[in-house]
């Protein structure tokens, strides 16, 4: 049973899609911070760095972003012998103006992701007008995905490209190739906007709120539709019945999806058997750990450990795609030593991961026993989208303990020694004072002894442990 909830009365916009009960992917759209992937560019070329075989390319907002020699159309189809030693100012100089997509979102550190390989996707097939390659989706059979490489290399130019997805197994041939005259003449129809054009100006925007939803639709096929908006509910009704897609059943009802969205911000993931594992988000990867928890089993430790894992790779192929986490993925299963159990939990995995749009890769077990993965990332995780680093450990989970700071203070005073002051004043929270002072002061009236001055603490409160030295002076000051 598929249903789709959508809230979209205020400034957030967001739609969720639960399948058997379970929330399997939620869209969220903020006037601030949208997603740029899919956005076409017409780019100006800020800086070519030929000891980086890449450019850097102004978008007229934010940061220049990154576009490498390999995803230039003109290095792509140059016949040149030993291209890739030349110099890449012999294919892009600076200034000139190029047609760019993001492929993935500017972060903190980084802008944009680029590519001058401009893919137009539609319901069945990914238009590339200079990609020179075919591919067909490889959840269709042998002779299906054979046939249609015949018929896309008997239509398309040879500087083209074309995928043909999953979804054009389903739908008529002619319908399939009317699609990609249709995308074709889109592309000309930019290629005609630009020119005259001043760059940077951005040429097509991705899909809106309502495009993703109807994209959700249309990909699950039937259900049912709660909206907390009814004019929504009445613009979507319209774009269905146009497309002729009306096996779904709507209402105006709001239901709350906030319970189910704070768990899938927590780190601690439970299953059902007892079982958990713990999920952490870093820069460079993503780290999923599986414990068996209150799971003990009814059968011996090796039965035990084997159904714990098989019920965590489902759960994690689930969280996966909900979360929207990708790039480099380690999760740590509980130790298995049979390869074949190792198989049945990769292929578990896989299972799920193949329900997911985004293209997933297992790479397989390490020799310490983890699991390899890697997921396409184009955009924020849901972590990054609705949560923020804290003010005070600055997203690391951490801040700096009361003995870290204790210890500080001492060397900043040993600094103050044989200095000709009479009294210091020293600001610090409660923790800091414990292990600054010590028992019953007997290291504060060390360190009198030693300063051969008098220590005045005051307390404040603060959210970490911490201290300020507020000035020296004599007794009377």
């Amino acid at each position: 049973m598929n249903q789709i909830i959508v809230h979209d009365k205020t400034r957030e916009k967001r739609f969720a899609i639960l399948q058997d009960q379970q929330i399997t992917e939620v869209f969220i759209q903020r006037p601030e911070g949208e997603s740029k992937v899919g956005n076409i560019y017409l780019g100006k070329v800020a800086q070519v760095k030929t000891g980086m075989d890449a450019a850097f390319v102004d978008l007229g907002a934010g940061k220049h972003g990154y576009l490498h020699r390999d995803q230039i159309p003109a290095y792509l189809h140059s016949d040149e012998k030993n291209k890739q030693l030349f110099p890449l100012t012999r294919f892009l100089h600076e200034g000139e103006k190029i047609l760019v997509q993001v492929k993935k979102d500017e972060t903190e550190l980084k802008g944009a992701l680029l590519t001058a390989l401009i893919e137009l996707t539609g319901d069945n097939l990914v238009y590339l007008p200079d990609g020179r390659y075919s591919a067909v989706s490889k959840k269709g059979d042998h002779e299906t995905r054979t046939r249609w490489r015949k018929k896309l290399a008997s239509v398309k130019e040879e500087r083209e490209g074309v995928i043909v997805r999953t979804e054009a197994f389903s739908a008529s041939e002619a319908d399939v190739l009317a699609e990609f005259t249709l995308l074709r003449q889109q592309y000309q129809q930019l290629l005609i906007k630009c020119q005259g054009m001043k760059a940077p100006a951005l040429l097509l925007q991705k899909m809106d709120f309502h495009d993703a939803l109807l994209a959700a639709v249309k990909k699950l096929g039937s259900g049912t539709i709660f909206f907390d908006n009814p004019a929504s509910m009445k613009k979507i009704k319209e774009r269905l019945a146009a497309n002729d897609l009306m096996n779904w059943e709507m209402h105006e009802q709001t239901l709350y999806l906030e319970e189910e969205l704070m768990k899938a911000l927590k780190k601690v993931v439970w299953l059902n058997n007892g079982a958990y594992f713990l999920i952490e988000e870093t820069e460079a990867l993503i780290v999923i750990d599986v414990n068996t928890g209150k799971f003990t089993g009814k059968q011996n430790q090796q039965e035990t450990v084997l159904q714990t894992n098989l019920a965590a790779a489902k759960e994690i192929g689930r969280q996966i795609k909900l979360r929207d986490l990708s790039g480099i993925i380690l999760i740590d299963f509980i130790n298995m030593r049979d390869e074949h159990e190792r198989a049945l939990v990769s292929n578990c995995l896989e299972k799920e991961l193949i329900k997911d749009e985004r293209k997933s890769k297992i790479i397989g077990f390490t020799s310490l026993g983890i699991l390899q993965i890697t997921r396409k990332k184009t955009k924020h995780s849901l972590i990054e989208t609705m949560l923020t680093n804290c003010s005070v450990c600055s997203g690391t989970g951490k801040v700096e303990s009361a003995e870290t700071i204790a210890f500080r203070l001492e060397r900043e005073l040993m600094e103050w020694m044989h200095r000709d002051q009479e009294e210091v004043l020293i600001e610090m929270t409660e923790s800091v004072k414990d292990v600054f002072c010590g028992e019953n002061n007997r290291y504060l009236r060390k360190w009198e002894e030693m300063l051969k001055m008098n220590i005045q603490l005051n307390i404040i409160d603060a959210c970490r442990p911490e201290y300020r030295i507020v000035r020296f002076g004599s007794k009377e000051g």
